[in-house]
C-alpha cells in the first residue's frame, strides 16, 4: 500500500510538471530603452493639457527642462524638435536601468500565471460568438512616465507603468493590470471597433470579462467606477462572456 500511494505520488507530480513544460511562455519583460522613454516623456508632454483637464495624474522628471517644455507646450510650441532635448536630459542625467529592477522581478514572479490565463482564454475562445485575437507573445515594457499603463493592439505591447520602488498603480500585484491590458488587445478589433463602443464602456467591458473569467485567479481584481455603465446589466457572469458580439449588437439599439 506504501509503495501504491508513493508511485501514484510520483506519477501526479509528474503529470503536473509536464503540464507546467506544456504552457508556452507569452510574455517577454522589457527594460525600455533611453530613446522609449523620451519618447513615453514627449508623449506625455504633447498631451499634458488633456492630462490636466481630465485630472489624471502624471509623471516625469524632475528637472528645469522639463518644465519649460511643458509651458511651451501650452504655448503651442512644442514639436517634434524637441525629442533630442529630452533625450539628452534622460541620457546625461535621469535614465537608470536600475530603476526599472524590482519592477522586472515582480513581472517574472507573475509569469506563469499569466502564461496559465493566457491559455485558459486559448482553450475557451473557440466557444465564444465573437473572436478574441492572441497572440503568440506579448511584450510588457516599463516605463516611469505618464499617466499609468496602456496597450498598442497592432504590436501586442502593454506598457506598465511602475516606480524604482517596483511599484505599480491600482494593484500590487502586475498580473491584474498586464491581463486587463491584453484583454483590451482581444477585443478592441471584434468588439470595441465594430460596435464602436465609448471609453467608458469599453473599460466596463474589460473588467466584466476578466473579473468573471478570473476572479478566483485574481482575488483583487475589482471593477472600475466610472459613470454611467449600461452593460453592468447586461453582463452578470461568466456564461455572458460567451455571447458578448450579441450582447453589444442590443447594446447598439
Amino acid at each position: 500500500m506504501k509503495a501504491l500511494c508513493t508511485y501514484v505520488c510520483c506519477l501526479s507530480l509528474a503529470i503536473l510538471s509536464c503540464r507546467a513544460q506544456e504552457v508556452a511562455d507569452k510574455i517577454n519583460i522589457v527594460i525600455p530603452s533611453i530613446e522609449q522613454e523620451a519618447s513615453s516623456v514627449w508623449r506625455t508632454i504633447r498631451d499634458i493639457q488633456f492630462f490636466e483637464r481630465a485630472g489624471y495624474t502624471i509623471n516625469l522628471p524632475n528637472d528645469p527642462l522639463i518644465d519649460s517644455l511643458i509651458q511651451k507646450c501650452k504655448n503651442g510650441n512644442f514639436g517634434n524638435a524637441d525629442f533630442s532635448s529630452i533625450y539628452q536630459l534622460l541620457e546625461d542625467k535621469v535614465f537608470k536601468a536600475s530603476d526599472y529592477q524590482a519592477a522586472y522581478q515582480k513581472v517574472k514572479s507573475q509569469k506563469n500565471k499569466l502564461n496559465l490565463l493566457i491559455q485558459e482564454i486559448a482553450r475557451s475562445k473557440d466557444t465564444w460568438d465573437w473572436d478574441f485575437l492572441l497572440f503568440d507573445s506579448y511584450d510588457v515594457i516599463f516605463t516611469l512616465y505618464g499617466s499609468g499603463g496602456s496597450f498598442d493592439p497592432e504590436s501586442a505591447k502593454v506598457i506598465l507603468y511602475t516606480n524604482p520602488k517596483g511599484q505599480f498603480k491600482n494593484y500590487k500585484n502586475p498580473a491584474n493590470t498586464i491581463l486587463h491590458e491584453i484583454v483590451h488587445i482581444g477585443m478592441e478589433k471584434s468588439l470595441v471597433q465594430k460596435w464602436q463602443v465609448s471609453h467608458i464602456e469599453k473599460e466596463k467591458l474589460v473588467d466584466s470579462f476578466v473579473y468573471f473569467m478570473f476572479r478566483e485567479e485574481l482575488p483583487e481584481y475589482t471593477m472600475q467606477e466610472m459613470g454611467e455603465q449600461r452593460l453592468g446589466a447586461l453582463i452578470k457572469g461568466k456564461e455572458d462572456l460567451q455571447k458578448l458580439n450579441h450582447v453589444l449588437e442590443n447594446l447598439s439599439r
